[in-house]
């Protein structure tokens, strides 16, 4: 049993981020960000090459800085303009896969598509009741915990946070007093650029992770944010938690290789009950 939680737990943890990064950018802009896997990609291969030449904390902050930028830059030059042109959602959702492709591209030409790990940043094991694990995994698990409680911060105890609330609720109306829609969209894609790359960073130190994982990461994150509930950031946190469970005991009860099949039957029956998310409450999408 603890084995098992351990499992979720973890596997959780590296979704956490990344339905975050997917549910800020929804809820601010409307745009379902089918690049969010090659940015945590990217990240992961950069956070890798660069602890390598440098040392871990450098590394990671380096790597922090790419997400901010890979996600100001996807803004300004594909989000942004098109808005400006009118293009539909789904153009704007399509317009992040490019980004992503380009990313993907570039992760290739830069670092090679070769599987890459990110050292731990603290070695040694951790004994829970009887079972040994990998301190480090115990580590991301925690650091996950601490993220959300910034973002908690950020979103709902700060002037910023309550401002980006009221953006995503209605632009017009906060034009009204002076809340600049552009400018708090930018904010959101810098904000889900930092937690793409957490999140790639996370899944990195835990396990290898190479080019080719980019869909399923991308797969789990929106999997993860709908099942929780898209409209609000926290709901959509809690359906990473689902969807690790779902995906830990697919693997630990029926067999490996299952675990996206196990993520799509928990989907289906969430959206047959529960159409718009599994903890999405009246009142609920009211807060970040």
């Amino acid at each position: 049993m603890v084995v098992f939680v351990i499992a979720v737990l973890s596997v959780s943890a590296v979704l956490v981020p990344l339905v975050a990064s997917v549910s800020l950018v929804y809820r601010v802009g409307g745009v379902v960000n089918f690049g969010a896997g090659y940015v945590a990609v990217f990240a992961a291969a950069a956070c890798a090459s660069w602890t390598t030449a440098t040392n871990s904390l450098v590394g990671a902050l380096m790597t922090l800085i790419a997400g901010a930028v890979v996600g100001a830059v996807t803004y300004y030059l594909a989000i942004r303009p098109a808005q400006k042109r009118g293009v539909s959602p789904i153009g704007l959702t399509l317009a992040s896969l490019g980004v992503g492709l380009i990313l993907n591209f570039v992760t290739r030409s830069i670092f090679g598509g070769a599987p890459t790990v990110v050292q731990p940043w603290i070695s040694g094991t951790t004994d829970i009741f009887g079972y040994r694990t990998a301190t480090q995994r115990i580590l991301v698990i925690v650091l996950a915990v601490l993220l959300l409680l910034v973002l908690w911060f950020l979103l709902d105890r700060t002037l910023v946070g309550r401002s980006l609330t009221a953006v995503s609720h209605d632009k017009e109306l906060a034009a009204i007093y002076g809340l600049h829609g552009q400018r708090f969209q930018l904010l959101a894609w810098v904000v889900a650029g930092i937690c793409l790359a957490i999140g790639g960073m996370f899944q990195a130190s835990l396990a290898s992770v190479s080019v080719e994982v980019a869909p399923t990461l991308l797969l789990f994150s929106l999997v993860g944010a709908v099942i929780g509930g898209l409209g609000s950031l926290f709901s959509a946190v809690g359906g990473a938690v689902v969807a690790g469970a779902a995906a830990t005991a697919m693997d630990t009860f029926i067999g490996p290789g299952l675990q996206l099949t196990g993520l799509f039957i928990v989907l289906t029956v969430v959206l047959t009950f529960r159409p718009n998310g599994l903890f999405t409450f009246r009142g609920t999408a009211e807060r970040v």
